[in-house]
């Protein structure tokens, strides 16, 4: 039994590596459970012995993407030291990641596309539903580092390039700023990554300005 519960955890975390890939090159619309089937390797029974439909499948893809991918790039967000020093650290590690992480950008590509593309499927209605997936978890969580409610200095910060300001003085125009900069570099990603701006401070100087008024 314990032989058939690995082999089944296996096959389903190869249709869910087929499905990320597949959905990012092709448009979730687009996709069909046959395709998926036949880029992991295995039959359409077993897809749908995991999955009840394309929906449950695109439904899990992101919540088993999701934390797992993300992660290590939200991670730089909590880590210690000055608030500017982390969140220009933090806006590198995006860029870097969308160069650098196939599995990143394809989770990206397929979470946008979902939330403002005509090509969601059925179930997926609007860009509302793609929030439950992440993204006002994303605004949430950037707006309450702006607060300076996870420590660190909540005095002035700099872009380092001598502009100043307090980053406190209004964390939900800042966080949505810093939001939209994000899905829009990981549009650029999705199109061409050499589009990309540099991934490093010059590269974020833009965004991190934004949020500091």
């Amino acid at each position: 039994m314990r032989r058939t519960a690995e082999e089944a955890a296996q096959t389903k975390a190869a249709l869910l590596e087929a499905a990320l890939f597949q959905f990012a090159e092709h448009g979730v619309a687009a996709t069909k459970l046959a395709d998926v089937a036949q880029r992991a390797g295995l039959t359409r029974g077993a897809v749908y012995h995991h999955f009840t439909d394309k929906t449950a499948l695109y439904a899990a893809v992101i919540a088993n993407s999701w934390d797992s991918v993300t992660a290590p790039v939200w991670a730089v967000l909590d880590s210690e030291g000055p608030v500017e020093d982390r969140l220009r650290e933090f806006l590198v590690a995006w860029l870097r990641r969308l160069r650098e992480d196939r599995h990143f950008r394809a989770l990206l590509t397929i979470t946008l596309n979902a939330s403002y593309g005509p090509d969601q499927p059925e179930g997926i209605s609007d860009g509302r539903a793609s929030k439950s997936y992440g993204l006002a978890d994303w605004l949430q969580r950037l707006e309450t580092f702006l607060a300076g409610k996870r420590g660190g200095d909540r005095g002035e910060v700099s872009d380092g390039a001598g502009h100043r300001g307090t980053h406190a003085d209004d964390p939900s125009g800042a966080a949505a700023g810093i939001l939209a900069w994000l899905c829009g570099t990981a549009l650029l990603a999705a199109t061409d990554p050499d589009l990309l701006p540099p991934s490093d401070a010059s590269g974020v100087a833009l965004p991190l300005r934004g949020a500091l008024p």
